[in-house]
């Protein structure tokens, strides 16, 4: 059977332990698959940008509700798109703690759901935010991801349906599973992102 859908997954999931009797936890055996897969795999199915706009009145933004890992951060100032460097939080508040020193943010750390910039910005700046995002859960909408590599969210599935059924001889087969095609969906991701191009480290 193709395994396109929410539905799909769900009857691939209650074939493959052979179990009738696991409908109502195969549910949570996909979240906690979805879990893990929102925090290990990196793909460009999950890569966004957007923008926001840092106030002069605070050195805050709220960060992306949908943010998973940050890539990078730009300011734009005079038309013109500028990379900012990451500082750890401490040594940023304690660099750029007053207000008086105002002028244009060259830095920024995050402090819970918040990015703060250094120095405290003098005028309003339009910051972009290239990120990767925690994909929704399939329950509400499928994915790319999903449709592309269906057999990742199997495997994932899968191992997180094994401790529960106690079959631990079971654990280390989708493990290895998973693990092989998580790791493809990264490096052919890497891979795609270079083509046969070296790669430039900025100095």
């Amino acid at each position: 059977m193709s395994i396109s859908t929410y539905a799909d997954l769900q009857t691939a999931l209650q074939n493959w332990t052979k179990r009738s009797d696991l409908s109502s936890y195969i549910p949570d055996f996909i979240t906690l698959g979805e879990a893990r897969i929102n925090r290990e795999v990196r793909s460009k199915y999950m890569e966004t940008r957007t923008t926001d706009t840092l106030n002069s009145t605070t050195p805050y933004i709220t960060l992306p509700s949908d943010l998973s890992n940050l890539r990078a951060v730009f300011l734009t100032s005079g038309g013109v798109l500028r990379q900012l460097r990451y500082m750890a939080p401490e040594f940023l508040m304690m660099k750029y703690n007053q207000a008086s020193t105002d002028q244009e943010p060259s830095y920024y750390t995050i402090i819970g759901s918040e990015m703060r910039f250094g120095p405290w910005p003098d005028s309003n700046y339009t910051i972009e935010f290239w990120y990767y995002k925690a994909l929704a859960a399939l329950s509400g909408a499928t994915n790319t991801l999903f449709t592309s590599n269906p057999d990742l969210y199997l495997y994932a599935s899968l191992t997180a349906a094994m401790p529960f059924m106690k079959d631990d001889k079971r654990i280390g087969l989708w493990e290895t599973q998973y693990q092989m095609v998580k790791n493809q969906i990264n490096d052919a991701d890497e891979e795609g992102r270079r083509g046969n191009a070296m790669a430039v480290v900025a100095g």
